[in-house]
């Protein structure tokens, strides 16, 4: 089971984006702010990020930046989520980006085409057959219909 690590100063975000991911057959670990982002990621060792850009104390791009030059997760694929600094996040050159307001399905959709990606850090994911994320998702986190559409929690 993939985990996945959301950094999200919104509790209210966090927390939906947690259950959803638990729901699609995900562990799911979050945090409440970059620095104990960091923390997590070098404890836990993720196999994805997904980071809100604007928090405080340490923002998405710093988090960005630490994870990259720390040898143990420079090589987790990273997605940004953000409202406001999509310019600035491309610039980057992360694995992925979902710009807020997002919904389900474009999270779901923007971690299976990580996941499904070969690397050599992550052997268990390189597809063998036509085994994807995707397709791994349970069928109840596929069909959750507007009760988990979060595209208005997440315009901030």
């Amino acid at each position: 089971m993939p985990k996945i690590l959301v950094i999200e100063d919104n509790n209210l975000i966090r927390e939906t984006v947690l259950e959803i991911l638990n729901l699609g057959d995900f562990e799911a670990v979050g945090a409440e702010n970059g620095k104990l982002g960091v923390e997590l990621a070098i404890a836990q060792i993720p196999d994805l990020i997904l980071s809100d850009v604007m928090m405080p104390q340490v923002n998405g791009f710093e988090v960005f930046a630490i994870l990259r030059s720390h040898p143990a997760t420079a090589r987790i694929p990273f997605i940004f989520m953000t409202a406001s600094e999509m310019e600035t996040a491309l610039e980057l050159k992360a694995d992925g980006y979902l710009k807020k307001p997002c919904s389900v399905r474009e999270i779901l959709r923007a971690i299976a085409t990580q996941l499904e990606k070969p690397t050599l850090t992550n052997p268990k994911y390189q597809k063998v057959q036509e085994n994807s994320a995707r397709s791994n998702l349970s069928l109840r986190a596929r069909n959750q219909k507007s009760r988990f559409e979060i595209a208005s929690l997440c315009s901030q």
